[in-house]
């Protein structure tokens, strides 16, 4: 779990939600692999019905297949890098800070204070609303200002942060 924030936790800091990227970032990795698995299992079939000149059907297999090969070879690429996305992404509220951190090779992150949070919005289209994803927009004072795209149940990190930001007002 969040090896980056625990490390860097304060002594009196805890730990209240951690959040996820949602499934959805791997829909386009598996979209070229489904592409390249149906064209690699029915247009050979469609070209072998379609062209009845003997052998003009066969030298159209390998390239084919080539071109399957390609978008399997992409989209297994493409899921991988969804998959480093995912497991080097951390977002967290503590009692005390909102944390984001991005990377795993190089590092980004944004962190702001509690106290420091203006506004938080969160905004879903209509497939998010259906499948569970969203953006969250944490506000800081001053200029800081961070949108936290395609985070797993949106709704749930605003409330737990604006829960966090309201106690630490009283």
């Amino acid at each position: 779990m969040s090896s980056y924030v625990l490390k860097s936790l304060a002594p009196d800091e805890r730990l209240v939600y951690a959040a996820t990227l949602h499934w959805v970032i791997y829909l386009q990795g598996l979209m070229f692999v489904i592409a390249g698995g149906l064209l690699a299992f029915f247009l050979p079939k469609v070209v072998d019905a379609v062209f009845t000149v003997p052998g003009a059907a066969a030298n159209m297999h390998k390239p084919i297949g080539i071109v399957a090969a390609l978008l399997l070879l992409a989209g297994l690429s493409l899921m991988m890098g969804a998959y480093v996305r995912q497991s080097s992404t951390e977002l967290v509220v503590t009692n005390m800070r909102v944390v984001a951190k991005y990377g795993f090779v190089s590092r980004a992150t944004f962190e702001i204070m509690i106290n420091r949070v203006t506004g938080v919005n969160f905004d879903q289209t209509i497939g998010g609303r259906i499948l569970g994803y969203g953006t969250v927009i944490v506000r800081g004072a001053g200029s800081d200002f961070s949108p936290i795209d395609l985070i797993s149940d949106p709704q749930m990190f605003h409330n737990q942060l604006m829960s966090v930001v309201e106690h630490s007002r009283r």
